[in-house]
Parts: C-alpha cells; structure tokens; sequence
C-alpha cells in the first residue's frame, strides 16, 4: 500500500488552506457586488461533452483527459475545465431563460499534464461566465472584474493583462489559412509537434512552447490584418472601454488561449514570477459554444484561474488570530468552563482550548497561534465568580464577569 498522494495530485492544509479559503472568500464577495450567481457541476460528465467544444485535435482531449467506462458502458471524463460543465448545467437547467445570466464557480479540475510549480493534475478553478450577450462591456466587465480580485489578493505583485482578438467566423477562417500557409513554408525549422498542428490547427503553434516555434511564430501573419470590420470594432471598442477604466494592457497578437471554442476577445494577466507557467487568469469570448452544446445560439464568454497559481504568490503574512483561547488550571473548575464556553457560543466568539489543564502550556499555544486574548479560569476566578481576560496584543489583563466579556472583545478602541 502507497501511502503518498498520486503524483501530480497534492493535501491542502495548514497556510495553504488558509489562503485557499482567503480566494474563495474575495472571489465570492465580489460575485455578489456583481450579482454573479454560484453553480456547482458534477466532477464528471459524458465524455462527449468535452471532445467538440474542446477540439478532438486538442491536447486536452488527445492527451490530458481522465476517462474511463463505467459497469453502464457509458464512457465519463473527470472534468478538464469549467466552462463547458458550466454551460451544460444552464442549458439543463433552463437558465438560459433568463439572459443575460451571470454564473461563476470554483471547484477542482483534472488534467494529465507533466506536474510543474503550480500546476498540478488535480487543480483548483475559478471560473466566471457571461451568457446570452455580445455586448463588448461584457467583455469588458469581467476584465475588470478579474483584474479587482487579482489586485485584491495580490497587491504587491506586478501582474500584466495581455489582450488580443482572434475575430468572427470569416475573421478566423482567413487567418488559419493564411497562417497553415506560412507555417508550411517554414516546416522544416518547427518542432515535431508543431508539424502535426499545421493542418488541424495551425493556432496552437503560436502558444507553442519550443524556441524554435516561437522564433518562427514571430513573423507569421497577425490576426489583426484579417479581422472583419465588426470584429475589428468590438476590438477597438474594447480597447477604448479599459483605457476609460485606466486598467493598463498589452496587445499580443499571437495570443490564442488553449482551447478551441475562443473567438473575438481572449485575454490573460500574467506575472513574470512563475517561470515558464507565467498564466494566473485567462478567458475571451466562444460565441459558438453555446449552440454547439444544445442550447439556444447566443454568445457567450467567461474566465478561469488557477487557485494554486494564485496561492504560490500569496504573501505569508502572520495575521493576528481573532480565536480566545481559554485557559483552565484544574478539572475540577469544568463547569466554570462550560458555563463560558456556553456563553461564547450564544454570542458567536471563536474560540479554542487545548484540552490540558496547564496554565503555561495554554498560553504557549496561544502565542504560537497568534490568538488575541486569553481567558483564564483558576482558583481565584472560580471563588470570585469572575473570568481573567489578558490581551495577547496589549498585555492589559482585566478582571470580568461573564455578561462583561462579549464588550470588552469587541471593543474596537482597545
């Protein structure tokens, strides 16, 4: 028996999870300022779901995904990313009713990728979706969004939003032409993998990670020069909406996101301070998805980030715990304990107690944990009918009864 996580797989716990918890809670609280509501999918879906919108030339669906049979024959994928789970709960679900609809969502995905900083083949997502508009402030709103709660939890970090638009239909059907010509004028100095792609989807080339396809993707055809004059004004649109928000960006032109569902919009904020996997958040537009999957042919476009990719850049900062510790010196002042312990609760205290009757040992664990006061019951404050409360911060300790103990802790001016 291996007792060891699989690999690429790792326990959350300890700061980890706090600041696991620390995302959660501003991504959360911003959905709300948004009126974003939550939707939670299952783990796993038909297979089927992920083959077309993902593009079966993909290397998530030719190499990364989790599939297997189940006793039933039916062929199920462990979730590869949100969206489309996200979509195909909207359409089951008859959201799409009521358009636009604002969901988001964050829960774990699964990849078999190489294991690297911050990437695992299990991870954590976040994804917002806008559906049923093609309106560019959408696009424009969830930039914005994205780029608060990044400089939320990390505002000491020098993060980059890079933008570009791969156009419409006729936009992206010209440059794919044009660029598989250009690459196959170039074959000979692609990588192996590259090669392969030139006629299945000579996009993916431009997101290559081998120096020789970089060096080649520099002089290819950019995706500007084909763009349709509508497509070309949402682009423009957009750029003018986040110059208004003074949210500062990059145009990059080989940026095409992973996936093949994108069109127009596709943006991603980047940080110099990950290495090679330098992506935090990225997204754009799949005006197509929506139909493809069975629902109605509206627009659509959204977001995902990786959780752990945000944590690895999360400060370590040692917060003040707000918990009381509660220290007892003898067993047999447990019901002096209990009542407190009643009282804390009814009045929605946190606190902790360590379960040793060790005036010394309380108060170690108290400093370890960076907890704000400790209540003391002994001897004195037993016979006296009153509680001991020292302040962790201040030093100041105070003699109160019971019915005192709720103002004291929350007096702000102490």
């Amino acid at each position: 028996m291996k007792l060891r996580p699989v690999r690429g797989t790792h326990d959350i716990f300890g700061e980890e999870i706090n600041k696991f918890n620390q995302i959660s809670k501003v991504v959360s609280k911003n959905a709300k300022l948004k009126d974003f509501r939550e939707i939670q999918t299952p783990i796993f879906e038909f297979s089927n779901l992920f083959s077309k919108p993902l593009g079966e030339h993909s290397d998530v669906v030719l190499k990364e995904m989790y599939s297997f049979e189940d006793r039933n024959n039916e062929f199920l994928t462990l979730r590869p990313e949100y969206t489309t789970p996200m979509i195909r709960a909207a359409i089951t679900n008859n959201l799409l009713n009521d358009i636009p609809l604002k969901i988001f969502g964050i829960g774990p995905m699964f990849r078999r990728e190489r294991p690297q900083k911050g990437r695992y083949r299990q991870f954590n997502q976040i994804n917002f979706e806008i559906l049923g508009t093609k309106d560019v402030l959408a696009d424009v709103e969830l930039i914005s969004l994205s780029n608060i709660i990044l400089n939320e939890l990390l505002p000491r970090n020098k993060i980059i939003l890079n933008i570009n638009s791969l156009g419409d239909k006729h936009s992206l059907s010209n440059f794919k032409k044009n660029l598989a010509k250009y690459f196959n004028t170039h074959k000979k100095k692609l990588s192996n993998e590259s090669v392969k792609k030139i006629d299945s989807n000579p996009l993916r080339i431009l997101d290559s990670k081998f120096e020789e396809d970089i060096e080649i993707s520099k002089s290819s055809p950019k995706i500007y020069e084909f763009l349709t004059k509508e497509a070309k004004m949402h682009y423009e649109n957009l750029k003018k909406s986040l110059k208004v928000l003074d949210i500062n960006f990059v145009e990059d032109f080989n940026l095409v996101r992973g996936l093949d569902y994108y069109c127009n919009t596709v943006f991603e904020f980047k940080t110099n301070s990950l290495g090679s996997q330098d992506t935090l958040l990225g997204g754009g537009r799949y005006d197509g998805l929506i139909k493809v999957l069975g629902g109605p042919d509206i627009p659509g476009i959204g977001w995902a980030a990786g959780i752990e990719r945000i944590a690895l850049l999360m400060e370590s900062e040692k917060k003040i715990n707000s918990n009381v510790h509660i220290a007892v010196t003898n067993e047999k002042f447990i019901d002096y304990f209990l009542h407190l312990q009643k009282y804390l609760s009814e009045n929605k205290i946190s606190y902790y107690w360590n379960y040793k009757y060790n005036l010394k040992k309380s108060f170690t664990k108290a400093n370890s944990s960076s907890a704000s006061h400790v209540i003391i019951i002994g001897e004195n404050e037993f016979n006296g009918n009153f509680y001991t409360i020292k302040s962790l911060l201040t030093g100041e300790q105070k003699e109160l009864k019971l019915d005192q103990i709720y103002n004291f802790l929350n007096d702000k001016s102490r």
